[in-house]
């Protein structure tokens, strides 16, 4: 635990430098899931530094006008899926990327309990949302498995939804902090 305390004392960290250390602790030919994938950068860094056997991909990539307006690459969702089914084809050929195209809460529903040893929450960052994704992930993440949200204190549009949940959720006393930097908080299940 001391490891994850230490990296970076005395120093600020970049955003990417901070998102590529929890990878590199996250355990090795594990089952992970990241929600809210957008364009997939971020899923081929958890494919190179995290290196799990199973990566589900979950994002509804909504073709709405209210969502085509807040994805962040500024393409269109269809234009982002198919990016992401292109980048990675191979992985979805061998299985071990697997692409749910559905809202968090429909997926969770097709995910076994204690099935994923971690999960990225980058989704909804509207509180009830976030809310959701926690309590209803949790249940999927095996005991000492790692749940890890993106966007914790910083407010956003969103009007600070992510710490709201995240927040309210420690309170719980069902997972221990573990780690904090740079918006992105790390809990680990009890």
């Amino acid at each position: 635990m001391l490891g994850w305390k230490l990296k970076f004392i005395g120093r600020r960290p970049e955003y990417e430098e901070v998102r590529d250390f929890i990878l590199s602790k996250m355990p090795r030919g594990s089952v992970a899931a990241e929600i809210g994938v957008d364009q997939g950068n971020f899923s081929a860094r958890i494919l190179e530094i995290a290196k799990p056997t199973r990566l589900y991909l979950i994002d509804p990539w909504l073709t709405s006008e209210d969502a085509s307006s807040a994805r962040r690459s500024g393409n269109s969702p269809e234009t982002d899926f198919q990016k992401v089914k292109q980048q990675f084809s191979e992985e979805l050929r061998q299985g071990s990327v697997i692409i749910m195209r559905e809202s968090s809460a429909a997926a969770v529903a097709r995910l076994a309990d204690s099935s994923l040893d971690w999960v990225y929450i980058d989704g909804d960052h509207q509180y009830e949302a976030v809310k959701h994704d926690l309590e209803h992930f949790f249940s999927k993440v095996k005991p000492g498995g790692f749940i890890v949200c993106d966007d914790y204190h910083y407010a956003g549009h969103w009007d600070d939804g992510v710490t709201k949940a995240v927040d309210e959720f420690m309170m719980r006393g069902l997972v221990k902090k573990i780690f904090q930097r740079r918006s992105q908080f790390v809990m680990r299940k009890r």
